[in-house]
């Protein structure tokens, strides 16, 4: 069976194809605008969870960053320990 296309256009156009002889303007505005409706939708959704992403990338690189310092912190204490030890 052929997969049926998600866009809204067709899916307007195979509901006004079935019944095209009775159709009012009301009738196709319902039909338009609820197709417009739900790419709206879709459509924030996917921006919202671009932000998302993008939030969760700059906490995990601030993040990231700080461990970098601690851990560079300890790296040099540790490194200032053996210059101590050695010179003794």
């Amino acid at each position: 069976m052929a997969r049926r296309s998600d866009d809204p256009l067709d899916s307007v156009l195979r509901r006004t194809g079935r019944h095209s002889a009775g159709l009012s303007i009301d009738d196709i505005a319902v039909v338009v605008g609820d197709a417009l409706k739900n790419q709206r939708q879709q459509i924030l959704g996917h921006v919202r969870r671009m932000i998302e992403l993008s939030e969760v990338k700059q906490s995990d690189d601030t993040r990231f960053r700080r461990n970098l310092h601690a851990r560079l912190t300890r790296v040099e204490s540790a490194i200032r320990f053996l210059q101590k030890d050695r010179s003794r």
